[in-house]
């Protein structure tokens, strides 16, 4: 359990001035003036319908083909208006791409000249999270589960990625089929680091506390607590991008397939710590950062209403999917001082792959 939080929420005034302090040392960024781009194009509602035209079954019969292959992309933009981008399109990640008996994720990669003529910025590359087993109403709940996860964490900082939702359909270039299922895009990297004024950062893997952002690692690995995902490790970058902002690591976290929180069918605890159950809570942070945390957690109690909002209100997922969700969050938010601290086991790595 966490030491140095017995006085939980104490005094009034003590609180207030926590959290007062909390928003400025936890802050959103201020992202630069940017061009639009064509996932601004595209984030405008709660669910956008496209169609995406391509050779659907040689990406679902050859996993392991890294080549991009011709397709287009067709919706309706803000002034409902039909935009047809011709771009290419190939598979992408480790786990999923191998595990999903779905469509496999793709990454969709616009033509920058086709961008430019539009008068949109060259950001050209978004990511496709597609549905991955069989059974289509549970392939339905994980998806929309993890888009939560994304969105909630947009709650809590401009230092997230953007995602929106898809109401998608496949239409095979070859036969003409078409299926019709759920999918969410993720915003390009390169305007990430535009909009939130950060650049890569080579020499960032393996980097000592000293060169983070402290409000950004505690938030992360709070967050990531709060979900429950133990599949993640920000000295490495799993499951974390790595940037440089104002001269300071931060920590972008992604992929939450494997939290307690999505609950998948395939997911695992992570095998290199003491944990039995993917829905079990480890904090897998910066330790020396434990008895720094009070900021954060008043942080994250002052945004307990808008989180649960983002649950409550996203109509999209099974009323009943709602309630498991919420109730997770709250089994959590109902006790914020209290953080089991991972205990590694004799493992050396991890057994899943993931995208």
């Amino acid at each position: 359990m966490m030491k140095n939080l017995n006085d939980k929420m104490g005094r009034m005034v003590f609180i207030l001035v926590l959290i007062g302090c909390a928003y400025p040392m936890i802050s959103f960024a201020s992202p630069t003036a940017a061009e639009k781009s064509i996932f601004d194009l595209m984030y405008y509602r709660d669910v956008l319908q496209v169609e995406l035209e391509t050779d659907v079954e040689n990406l679902k019969n050859n996993r392991r083909f890294d080549g991009y292959q011709a397709a287009s992309l067709t919706f309706k933009d803000a002034n409902n208006e039909e935009m047809h981008w011709d771009l290419k399109v190939r598979i992408r990640g480790n786990f999923r791409r191998l595990n999903c008996s779905e469509m496999p994720p793709l990454k969709l990669n616009f033509k920058k000249s086709s961008l430019t003529e539009a008068g949109l910025a060259k950001f050209d590359d978004l990511k496709l999270v597609t549905y991955c087993i069989e059974d289509r109403q549970a392939a339905y709940d994980l998806l929309l589960r993890e888009y939560l996860a994304y969105k909630m964490y947009n709650e809590l900082t401009d230092n997230s990625f953007r995602v929106q939702l898809l109401r998608i359909t496949y239409k095979d270039s070859n036969t003409g089929k078409k299926t019709k299922q759920w999918a969410f895009v993720i915003e390009d990297s390169a305007q990430f680091k535009a909009r939130t004024n950060s650049e890569n950062c080579d020499s960032c893997i393996n980097a000592g506390l000293q060169a983070f952002n402290a409000d950004n690692a505690k938030l992360v690995g709070i967050y990531q607590y709060l979900i429950g995902n133990s599949d993640w490790d920000i000295h490495i970058g799993r499951n974390v991008k790595l940037y440089k902002q104002d001269g300071k690591v931060i920590a972008v976290p992604y992929d939450f397939d494997f939290s307690g929180l999505v609950n998948a069918p395939y997911a695992v605890a992570n095998p290199n710590y003491e944990i039995k159950f993917v829905r079990d809570r480890i904090y897998l942070g910066f330790e020396q950062l434990l008895g720094q945390m009070h900021a954060t957690l008043f942080y994250i109690e002052g945004k307990r209403k808008n989180l649960l909002s983002v649950v409550n209100k996203f109509r999209q997922l099974h009323v009943d999917s709602r309630a498991d969700v919420a109730n997770y969050l709250v089994s959590y938010l109902d006790r914020l001082e209290d953080i089991q601290v991972a205990k590694r086991l004799p493992i050396t790595r991890i057994n899943t792959v993931s995208p």
